[in-house]
């Protein structure tokens, strides 16, 4: 008796001229993929800065404290080396986010630049809204 269809059955030879099946690669890593988002982010974040602060301005001016503080000089005076700090962290985090080189994965002090980078912009974004305010 001749049992070729069952599930003990073994297995056909492969035909000695058909080549072997190539092993299936394993999904490529996109190299640096971390590096490439730091930079993207902070890009991302630096260029973004001057429509935030333009819409902040026109928010704050929006408002019946902010009109009031344009039209009878009643604005808060806030130091000028305080905005000049706050642009000059943001602009030397904003370099060192950016310069992130390809040869290896971002440190964590690139990532703290980023960070250090967005709450810059936020405290000169409360302050340029906060010199509107009586």
């Amino acid at each position: 008796m001749n049992d070729t269809g069952g599930p003990n059955a073994p297995a056909p030879a492969p035909a000695p001229d058909a080549p072997s099946p190539a092993p299936v690669p394993a999904p490529a890593r996109i190299p640096y993929l971390e590096a490439r988002v730091l930079r993207r982010a902070a890009l991302w974040a630096g260029l973004l800065f001057l429509p935030a602060t333009l819409l902040g301005v026109v928010l704050a001016l929006s408002s019946e404290a902010g009109t009031a503080c344009v039209m009878r000089g009643t604005c808060r005076q806030i130091p000028g080396w305080l905005y000049a700090t706050t642009l000059a962290v943001a602009g030397g985090a904003w370099l060192r986010a950016l310069t992130v080189p390809d040869g290896a994965p971002p440190t964590r002090g690139r990532w703290a630049a980023l960070w250090t980078l967005i709450g810059a912009e936020v405290i000169f974004l409360c302050l340029v809204m906060g010199y509107f305010l009586p």
